[in-house]
């Protein structure tokens, strides 16, 4: 990939994990807001680990140059994904109860 190719793929990255993590933090206010009216714990302050490893991520490739291979940029798309699982799934059985 030339270099302004590289570039742009490294903005499009950027911009799409961006978008990942502000809908994150609206998972984040939706557990706050949970937790504040049913004085049941989410540990919702937990919902910022993933946005942090996500935008992170997104970073690493911006400056790397290319979004595939990258052992950090991976690791961190890795382990964001599976709080993001995790703490998705422990919100949903929360406000829902276990049925």
């Amino acid at each position: 990939m030339s270099g302004q190719q590289s570039f742009f793929a490294s903005i499009l990255a950027l911009y799409t994990w961006g978008g990942v993590s502000v809908l994150l933090f609206f998972l984040f206010a939706i557990a706050r807001f949970f937790e504040r009216k049913s004085s049941r714990k989410s540990f919702y302050p937990l919902f910022i680990l993933p946005i942090l490893l996500f935008l992170g991520s997104a970073l690493r490739y911006l400056f790397i140059g290319d979004f595939v291979g990258d052992l950090w940029g991976d690791l961190g798309r890795v382990m964001g994904g599976l709080l993001v699982g995790g703490l998705g799934y422990f919100l949903l059985t929360l406000m829902m109860g276990e049925r």
